[in-house]
């Protein structure tokens, strides 16, 4: 588990982050070209995806990490010498490649872990450590990165490139856990389309629980976009990024340690709903009002992120059994990387020509119906099932 948790901190400490869409912008990208870039890098989590999963499930969550690693190393390293969009596209198809095959592993292999050790119950709060480790560390190379930056905006592409190098190594250190596989199972694609079905059409409730934390994870990487555009829209100097950026990753780190506690005081339903509606208002109130004022509400997309990874990774985790469970997982990541495929380029375009404040209020809107009719049918599922 602390192995799992220092390769979240080395693949989190991104020192680029903070100032990403300005170096974008200086590679002459505009807010479209940006959205765009990161729909092709949704397209390509989302053919990967959930093949990576199953390939986890059935291969091993050591061998899938280690190849998940080479592939994030390759994809920084190409960062610093891209110049254009095709090169760009080139450098994130292998970032989403290799992230695509840590994520869903490294959930899945830590509930593995506890299930061996006999501590499941605990899962929300270890998962919330371990996410939350990874945003202390991403606040932590914010400030880092912004520092760099100021020598020049390609310096914090370089430092990144030396720091994904640690992940292989450690991945290598990495213990396979226990992954109790079914003998009757099929092989291959066909087992794949197997359990998609299952999950989206044979267990109504785990089909809404993956619905909603795509719904609400999309809306707030929607905005992860639009942080950097309203900051120099509200007037935000480009030199504080670094430092306002570590503070929201501060936000995320501190709310996924929580999490466990607020479940268990009002339930996981109530939390995220809470945070849907948070989000919803949050998006319409910044597209109206972009001034320095409403800067605190930025902390609610934040908080968002933080508390419900933990939530829905635990809730999906307790209707899989171990030998589908990086697969499901992964299914959660394709549905939020499939939306934002759509809405990513449709909302930059629309920034692009009629500004930041229409598209920011045109994407909550599509995530108020979006999230609203989610969590209504999550809702009535759990009623259907009893469960």
């Amino acid at each position: 588990m602390k192995l799992l948790r220092a390769i979240q901190i080395v693949q989190s400490f991104m020192v680029t982050i903070s100032i990403i869409v300005v170096f974008f912008q200086q590679r002459g990208l505009g807010l479209a070209d940006v959205m765009l870039l990161q729909a092709v890098f949704a397209a390509v989590m989302v053919l990967v995806e959930v093949p990576s999963g199953y390939f986890s499930d059935v291969v091993g969550r050591c061998r899938t990490m280690i190849i998940g690693s080479v592939f994030i190393v390759l994809g920084w390293w190409c960062y610093p010498w891209a110049s254009t969009l095709w090169a760009f596209i080139g450098a994130e198809t292998l970032l989403a490649i290799g992230i695509s095959f840590v994520s869903g592993t490294d959930a899945a292999m830590l509930y593995d872990t506890m299930l061996e050790l006999d501590t499941a119950q605990y899962s929300v709060k270890a998962e919330g450590n371990r996410l939350s480790a990874g945003n202390f560390s991403e606040a932590v190379a914010s400030v880092v990165g912004g520092a760099l930056a100021g020598i020049s905006l390609v310096l914090p592409f370089y430092v990144q490139a030396c720091v994904a190098v640690m992940m292989v190594p450690l991945a290598l250190l990495l213990v396979e856990p226990a992954v109790h596989v079914s003998q009757t199972r099929a092989t291959g694609m066909r087992d794949v389309l197997h359990i998609v079905r299952d999950v989206t059409v044979h267990d109504r409730t785990l089909r809404w629980v993956l619905i909603t934390s795509s719904v609400l994870g999309c809306s707030t990487l929607t905005m992860v976009w639009f942080v950097q555009p309203w900051w120099q829209a509200s007037g935000v100097p480009i030199a504080v990024f670094g430092v306002l950026w570590a503070a929201c990753n501060a936000i995320v780190g501190v709310a996924a340690m929580r999490a466990h506690t607020v479940e268990r005081r009002i339930g996981g339903m109530t939390v995220i709903t809470l945070l849907g509606i948070g989000v919803v208002i949050s998006l319409a109130v910044l597209g109206m009002w972009q001034h320095l004022f409403a800067l605190p509400l930025l902390a609610v997309f934040y908080i968002a992120r933080g508390m419900s990874n933990p939530i829905f990774t635990s809730a999906i985790n307790a209707r899989v059994s171990s030998d589908r469970r990086a697969t499901v997982l992964s299914v959660r990541q394709l549905g939020v990387r499939a939306i934002f495929v759509v809405v990513g380029p449709v909302v930059g375009m629309i920034g692009d020509r009629h500004g930041l404040s229409t598209a920011l209020l045109v994407t909550s809107a599509f995530f108020a119906l979006a999230f609203g009719g989610a969590i209504w049918r999550w809702r009535a599922a759990l009623r259907t099932s009893g469960s």
